[in-house]
């Protein structure tokens, strides 16, 4: 299995990927994401600009991740270590929930980690639900640090920041 670059004839797979996910997190009290986000042109843009990739076993999708150089302007508030413009943004990591605790999650983070270092980027941030306590311990375990706090418009819920220098 490896992670590819996604193309505009995997993102209904991603969306039912996605969906899968929504109904996980939301059944776990957890809110992440929602039925407006991500959608279809989200998902294309992403693919557009090169941003999304997903990875197969035995041709299905089980898991995708974002990544780029933009943050949202609600980042703009955090006290990040790294106080350069160059860093990698993980916009979206997700796991198709049967796959879940398999790796394949480690694996699209490393992905996301060899290529903040093979393009010469310092940091990596990330954003994740304050309920999510397992996937901020994850994170915490593999390297990254707990940066702020930040709420994004019509969600309730706060969101931890965390950054890995690389």
């Amino acid at each position: 299995m490896q992670v590819q670059k996604a193309t505009t004839g995997n993102i209904l797979e991603v969306m039912y990927l996605l969906q899968h996910c929504i109904e996980d997190f939301n059944k776990n009290s957890v809110y992440q994401w929602n039925a407006s986000y991500p959608d279809y042109y989200k998902l294309l843009s992403e693919v557009e600009q090169d941003a999304l990739y997903i990875i197969k076993s035995s041709g299905v999708c089980i898991g995708t991740i974002t990544i780029d150089k933009q943050q949202e302007s609600v980042f703009d508030k955090v006290d990040w270590k790294n106080k350069t413009d160059n860093f990698l943004v993980i916009h979206r990591i997700a796991v198709f929930p049967t796959w879940q605790k398999k790796g394949i999650g480690r694996k699209l983070i490393e992905f996301a980690e060899d290529y903040a270092k093979t393009n010469n980027l310092k940091s990596i941030r990330l954003d994740v639900a304050s309920s999510s306590e397992h996937l901020i311990k994850l994170y915490e375990s593999i390297g990254y640090d707990y940066a702020g706090d930040i709420l994004y418009p019509k969600q309730e819920e706060p969101f931890k920041c965390l950054e890995k220098i690389i």
